[in-house]
């Protein structure tokens, strides 16, 4: 009776998981962008088509299952063909290759492969839906921005695996894979943020703040500040796209050490938190004065190999200072390296602090290390907006982080 029950449930995810395409594919065809191959009906028959040949495959012979692979990809064909003939035009094959990849969802979901099948269904049904967005980022996309996005394939995909996960020279200052894994992770994060960028295009300045925040808060900051010489009107905007956009590095520095370290990601959970609450309380207080218009940031396109290569210089170069200042200036060293980051970057250290993390330095140091950064980043920012903003701007950016920071150094001592 179990058994009986697992396959009824089985076939009832697979005919679920038919319906969620055949749903996005219908809607599609009612928007004009989809033809008339399959819609909410046929999909969830493929898929339960793909059920019922693993069943029999399973209790009759295998060759039932190969066969109905065979006879599906020839009914997709067939219809294709017919389709094609019929409009006299050229037609895209995604509908045929989501009905086709249909059938192995639900040859999956029959063999109990659930986590898998519903994360393949769900990233189908996405790939359909995002096809308006995905054709305007391919035609917006430069040249330049193509080549660069090949590029960070390759270091991610290609070089990555090959690279020793190994320790080199005196302490173990060197990996060649832990170095090049953080260029990856940090570039794939603004590699993220740029594309939502591409995606929403335009629609405000607190919208462009919290994307533009994903790649570089300091970038942001520096836009707004020359921005805001040009309208004194768009203060109260410019200033709230910077403290959201500040807010965002605080996210970021939660997501890096949660992949990272998990117990650091617990320690620092909850002084984060607050200083991202009161980033949003001021926030709040600021968009009741904001001005809405549209912002654009000027952004450098995160793919870049250069950039990227610097970055895993300076994360490497302060791997290495944090492992020495901790052998021979205990943890005033990692503090002092800290501060010394933050001026230039929180990404680096953040990774690096985490790395080291539990292992060859003590939890506390490398929480305070990573809120001594923060809070330096920060302060570097009030300097660029009071220094390169107008006046009013910079100071009502200096009242805001000044905040920040003192909440900030209390917290460290709270935590």
């Amino acid at each position: 009776m179990e058994v009986d029950y697992i396959i009824l449930r089985n076939f009832i995810v697979a005919l679920a998981l038919g319906v969620l395409i055949g749903l996005e594919r219908e809607y599609a065809r009612k928007r004009g962008q989809g033809h008339t191959y399959a819609g909410i009906r046929t999909f969830p028959l493929i898929s339960l088509f793909g059920a019922l040949a693993a069943y029999l495959g399973e209790t009759v012979s295998v060759w039932i299952l190969i066969g109905s692979m065979m006879l599906m990809g020839t009914l997709i064909l067939i219809a294709y063909f017919f389709l094609a003939k019929k409009s006299l035009k050229y037609l895209g094959a995604t509908s045929e290759l989501a009905g086709f990849l249909t059938f192995f969802v639900g040859v999956m979901a029959y063999y109990g492969e659930l986590t898998f099948t519903v994360a393949l269904a769900v990233i189908i049904t996405f790939i359909l839906y995002a096809r308006s967005v995905a054709h305007h980022f391919a035609r917006n996309i430069k040249t330049g921005e193509l080549r660069d996005t090949i590029l960070f394939a390759v270091i991610a995909f290609v070089i990555l695996p090959f690279l020793p996960n190994q320790a080199y020279g005196p302490n173990g200052l060197f990996n060649p894979y832990i170095v090049w894994l953080m260029i990856v992770f940090i570039s794939g994060i603004s590699f993220v943020g740029y594309i939502f960028m591409k995606w929403f295009g335009e629609r405000g300045i607190e919208i462009s703040a919290i994307f533009g925040g994903l790649v570089s808060s300091t970038a942001v900051t520096t836009s707004f500040a020359q921005r805001s010489k040009g309208s004194k009107r768009l203060i109260s905007s410019l200033l709230l796209g910077v403290i959201l956009a500040n807010t965002l590095m605080f996210i970021r520095i939660l997501i890096e050490v949660s992949v990272i370290n998990r117990e650091l990601f617990y320690n620092l959970l909850i002084p984060l938190s607050i200083l991202i609450v009161l980033s949003i309380v001021m926030a709040f207080v600021v968009s009741r004065k904001s001005v809405k218009t549209k912002g654009k940031i000027s952004l450098g396109s995160p793919f870049t190999l250069g950039p990227a290569l610097k970055f895993g210089a300076f994360f490497a170069v302060i791997l290495a200072l944090v492992k020495l200042a901790d052998v021979y200036l205990s943890s005033k060293g990692v503090y002092v390296v800290s501060f010394i980051s933050g001026l230039a970057d929180v990404d680096a250290i953040t990774v690096s602090l985490s790395q080291l993390a539990g292992e060859d330095l003590a939890m506390e140091i490398a929480q305070r290390g990573i809120m001594i950064a923060a809070m330096t980043n920060v302060a570097v920012k009030g300097g660029i907006a009071y220094v390169f903003g107008r006046k009013e701007f910079g100071q009502s950016v200096i009242v805001v982080f000044s905040v920040l920071i003192l909440a900030g150094i209390g917290l460290m001592f709270l935590f």
